[in-house]
């Protein structure tokens, strides 16, 4: 399904040196590298010495177009396209935060020899649970038809927040509901549709994953349960895993995937 050319971002241009590996990081659902630069939790610059890092926006966010505006181009198993085609041809570690983390292991399924490892934050809730979420989407789609965006995203400030961003970092939500302000309308019910109508992959398929996994989750957020990452974090045979309980737990993830990363690709 074509979408508009990505334009990924990269810290390097040449790699010079073979034990650098590719780091692909995927933003979370009506996300961008905008918002993720302006909230600052994902940054991980500061493993720029260790791996070669590309991040990019997926098809209807941030500043990709979506040339298709149909539910089935953003479900998330299909939205792995974009992730692919911004590893380009060489082996790559593949991240993600929610959505990205469900198109990082979709990623891993369908490349196995491709995907060196994993990096999963904040997994989405799933499985039997997802349920609560395809009806939230749905229901925030046809409100979107009905009385466009801006009324939904009114809307959203009635939601709650992650407890550890109420308590230390409540301009989050007015940063995240400007930058989804800013989402083109047209596009929106598709996105949201493809988001009712997606999860991640089943348990079997999971569990047949077998590469190095880092998982980060924080602590008290029901859209991204610790019981979504403890799962995956049985699961995956080769995986580690870190709860964030407060703030500074979270801002210690940098570190966290800079060391794995650069276990991980000291290969030569």
């Amino acid at each position: 399904m074509p979408v508009a050319p990505i334009t990924p971002t990269s810290n390097a241009g040449v790699i010079t040196n073979v034990s650098k590996c590719t780091f692909v990081w995927s933003h979370d659902l009506n996300s961008s590298m905008a918002h993720e630069d302006e909230l600052g939790i994902f940054d991980w610059s500061c493993a720029a010495d260790v791996a070669r890092i590309i991040r990019y926006d997926a098809r209807g966010h941030g500043g990709t177009e979506a040339l298709q505006e149909y539910d089935r181009a953003f479900r998330w198993s299909a939205m792995v396209d974009d992730l692919m085609r911004a590893g380009g041809a060489v082996p790559f570690v593949a991240g993600g935060a929610a959505m990205g983390c469900a198109t990082a292991l979709y990623a891993a399924l369908r490349a196995p020899r491709r995907v060196q490892g994993l990096v999963l934050a904040i997994p989405p809730r799933a499985w039997e649970q997802r349920s609560a979420d395809a009806e939230f989407y749905e229901s925030s789609a046809r409100l979107v038809e009905a009385k466009g965006l801006p009324a939904w995203v009114e809307s959203l400030r009635a939601e709650p927040q992650p407890r550890i961003f109420a308590e230390e970092l409540p301009s989050a939500r007015d940063l995240s509901l400007r930058h989804l302000s800013t989402m083109k309308e047209r596009v929106m019910p598709a996105i949201l549709r493809g988001a009712a109508a997606s999860d991640l992959p089943t348990r079997e398929e999971i569990r047949g994953i077998v590469m190095p996994v880092l998982i980060l989750a924080w602590a008290d957020d029901p859209g991204h349960p610790v019981e979504t990452a403890e799962t995956l974090s049985e699961l995956l045979v080769l995986s580690e895993i870190h709860v964030a309980n407060d703030l500074a737990g979270i801002r210690r993830w940098p570190g966290l995937v800079r060391d794995f990363l650069g276990g991980l690709c000291q290969w030569e």
